[in-house]
């Protein structure tokens, strides 16, 4: 999926903030800043508050789709398509070292701790990429 894409997944790894959109019932869709961490399987993790728009919403749609900032001239878009669904049987975020490592300077600024961090967002939700642009 990646040899096409390797400066994609390499922004996956290293940009902190990316743009979840999520679909409601109603067929509107709702795009939210959100923390996230490529696992090794290639699937997307990412941490939520809820109730959220965003939670709200995977229990009606799984449809998804995740953006990067572009480069600010029209280049370096990166959109991944796919599901995404609440993995209600995951640990605590805290206990995701390496997602903890990514974010360790933002906890830091905000003075939180991962315990802290995985209270104020709960719910789990995991990503499965089926196309990319970019």
């Amino acid at each position: 999926m990646w040899s096409k894409h390797r400066n994609a997944r390499q922004r996956l790894i290293d940009e902190p903030i990316a743009w979840l959109t999520t679909v409601s019932a109603d067929g509107v869709p709702s795009t939210a800043p959100v923390w996230f961490f490529l696992e090794d399987d290639d699937t997307i993790s990412i941490s939520s508050k809820d109730p959220s728009a965003r939670v709200r919403n995977l229990r009606e749609s799984q449809h998804v789709t995740l953006h990067l900032e572009g480069d600010g001239t029209g280049g370096a878009i990166v959109v991944l398509s796919g599901r995404a669904e609440i993995d209600d049987e995951a640990p605590p975020i805290s206990s995701h070292r390496r997602y903890i490592a990514k974010y360790q300077a933002f906890l830091d600024r905000f003075g939180w701790t991962p315990e802290l961090f995985a209270e104020n967002y709960p719910t789990r939700i995991r990503m499965t990429v089926a196309s990319i642009r970019g």
